[in-house]
């Protein structure tokens, strides 16, 4: 069904933004913060000691765009709905990849249908609105683009929303989480550097060149190759931390450490 773009846009941010979260998602906010800063404490206790992994953002960015991270929250009393995030940083994060994968994080097990939404910066009409599988479990998910017959555009920002559909009749209730990104050129970083298997030093190398989405992308799917390796999993969790995200990578080690337990 054909909606007014503009409207939905300016719904989203101007919601979102304006509007106070409701009770349950502070309390939810709190408690992952919570979650944390216990992990950090135990991670220095341990006294492990580990390559720093410094995420440089990319220089000349000037004003944030109007799309640069928002987060979503429940509203009312709904404790059921969880908090949403998008895996990137408050300004226009950058990936040398066409087809990158995408990753956004729900505090809760998600029971509505989820939506994502690609659209230009400057553009009006979404170049892309899908439903997506439901998740089955809470924590960090993934969206492959790929998977949707989507290409960036080098050099053109972009917008992308993940959005809980609470009433598909009233769509200003959805809860939204909105991040921007742009596809970007390197001489250095051709398709075939791009197709191997991540590694370590690549993943060391997109944060260094301000690669925020390939950064996390790398991460994530070390993680996939060995989901036992907890070393990996606070390295995501320190990369995270420099984009304000510290508590969505600290939930899932959590969760790992009490499956290990």
């Amino acid at each position: 069904m054909k909606r007014t773009t503009v409207s939905r846009w300016s719904i989203i941010i101007g919601l979102v933004v304006s509007l106070p979260l409701a009770v349950s998602a502070e309390e939810n906010s709190t408690a992952l913060k919570s979650v944390a800063k216990e992990v950090t404490g135990q991670n220095t206790q341990a006294g492990q000691v580990t390559k720093t992994l410094l995420y440089q953002p990319p220089r000349g960015l000037g004003a944030p765009s109007a799309g640069r991270r928002v987060g979503g929250g429940t509203r009312g009393t709904n404790k059921s709905v969880p908090v949403l995030s998008v895996l990137a940083p408050g300004h226009t994060g950058q990936t040398v990849r066409e087809q990158p994968d995408l990753y956004w994080f729900a505090s809760g097990v998600v029971t509505d249908p989820v939506e994502l939404t690609l659209t230009l910066e400057k553009g009006d009409t979404p170049l892309m609105e899908k439903r997506l599988p439901v998740p089955t479990k809470a924590g960090i998910q993934r969206v492959r683009l790929a998977d949707y017959g989507v290409k960036l555009i080098p050099g053109e920002r972009y917008n992308w929303s993940i959005a809980l559909v609470l009433d598909p009749k009233r769509r200003s209730k959805d809860i939204i989480a909105v991040g921007a990104i742009e596809r970007v050129e390197r001489a250095d970083m051709n398709p075939a550097f791009l197709a191997a298997a991540p590694t370590t030093d690549t993943l060391y190398r997109f944060a260094a060149d301000g690669l925020w989405y390939d950064a996390v992308m790398a991460i994530s799917e070390l993680i996939e190759s060995s989901p036992a390796d907890m070393n990996l999993r606070k390295q995501r969790v320190d990369l995270l931390d420099q984009a304000d995200l510290r508590e969505i990578g600290s939930f899932d080690l959590t969760i790992q450490d009490g499956k290990a337990g």
